[in-house]
């Protein structure tokens, strides 16, 4: 049977570069910057950032944390950071202030999705963007995410090849290569079975002979 191939992950120094891109001065930028630090924090599935609402986001045991519907309608919760709740926080105060009366009468055919017409905590969490960056009406799409990792790639310089789940593969790995056990990570991520989890497991050269340095049999 053949195996099915398992995406590429970014080092931490990597994952830095592509945070850098985004323009944090732009209603885009604060966006992006918050959808990208948000999937590399998280673990979470395109399919599951495109498809979250305001009221996702909520405290538990006085943390921030966001609850998601994963594949088979299975719920988990994963928390969030200091560092991803002011990003996702200063995105959401721009795109208030950037939603025009204009973007409200493009809207009116899109009740229950439009930022205006809903109460705050069934809006989309990320909208997508008008034509020249300013705030849409419509919710994140799939094709929006791929777009964005390509450009932000290209403009980062990294060479290897970047999709969705190269932000969820670099969570697992970066969790795991600072000790966090297996179980842990396949509950954040989501993974019925800790073998799907497993395939994230990676041994660097370095740690190798580091491992092999601390062994003092001799007299």
């Amino acid at each position: 049977m053949k195996q099915k191939r398992v995406s590429e992950f970014l080092t931490e120094d990597e994952a830095c570069a592509i945070l850098r891109v985004p323009d944090r001065r732009t209603l885009q930028g604060k966006r992006d910057y918050a959808l990208l630090l948000l999937m590399f924090s998280t673990g979470l599935r395109k399919a599951e950032v495109c498809s979250l609402r305001v009221a996702d986001i909520t405290t538990y045991r006085n943390q921030s944390v966001v609850d998601v519907i994963g594949k088979g309608e299975k719920r988990r919760r994963v928390a969030l950071n200091k560092d991803v709740m002011e990003a996702v926080l200063d995105y959401r105060k721009a795109m208030k202030q950037g939603f025009t009366a204009e973007d409200a009468a493009d809207a009116e055919e899109l009740q229950g999705l439009n930022p205006v017409r809903v109460s705050e905590g069934e809006q989309y969490l990320f909208y997508t963007l008008g034509e020249h960056g300013n705030c849409g009406v419509r919710p994140l799409t799939h094709k929006a995410v791929d777009c964005l990792l390509r450009r932000v790639k290209k403009v980062a310089l990294i060479i290897k090849r970047i999709t969705p789940h190269t932000t969820r593969h670099t969570f697992a790995t970066t969790l795991l290569d600072k000790g966090v056990d297996l179980k842990t990570v396949q509950e954040l991520l989501g993974h019925s079975h800790i073998r799907t989890t497993e395939k994230y497991l990676h041994t660097s050269d370095e740690k190798k002979m580091d491992a092999i340095a601390r062994l003092q049999f001799a007299l």
